[in-house]
């Protein structure tokens, strides 16, 4: 029995991409033309940025907006401080938690239009129903206030 032939192209080898002798690959430090591919194993040359408000050429998202970060934030600070400002100062509490529901519904309606502004909305929606909560727990606070103070228990 004969062995069978060997395919075509068997016992070359791929041109290796680091020889120095291979006339498609620049020297090191060579400038590569704007528009054309970088040579294989070498990174493409350092280009210009693009301008200002244009988006990046490399797929990454643009930075959300800080102005609805901060805004998100400061909702979520103040919902979280007027819980108890709302149950301890019924006559003061009703400030915070309406700064709350004002941040955090301007705030959405704002990151409605920005299409980068996923990660914003928890810390608006958080706001909202942390000042609707503290505005409830305002009004039942003032109610039994005002309904201590009209009843007037005196047990001397």
């Amino acid at each position: 029995m004969s062995t069978p032939p060997p395919p075509p192209g068997y016992g070359t080898l791929p041109p290796d991409p680091d020889d120095p002798s291979r006339p498609d690959r620049p020297i090191y430090g060579q400038h590569v033309p704007p528009g054309q591919p970088a040579p294989y194993g070498q990174q493409p040359p350092y280009g210009h940025q693009p301008p200002y408000g244009q988006a990046s050429p490399y797929g990454q998202q643009p930075p959300a907006n800080s102005n609805l970060k901060t805004m998100g934030i400061v909702s979520l600070v103040v919902g979280i401080i007027a819980l108890p400002s709302a149950c301890c100062c019924w006559f003061l509490g009703w400030i915070p938690a309406l700064a709350a529901l004002g941040t955090g519904i301007y705030g959405l309606t704002q990151a409605k239009d920005d299409p980068t502004a996923g990660e914003t909305k928890p810390f608006f929606i958080a706001g909202v129903a942390l000042g609707a909560i503290a505005l409830l727990l305002t009004a039942a606070s003032a109610i039994f206030g005002v309904a201590s103070f009209v009843t007037d228990y005196n047990t001397y």
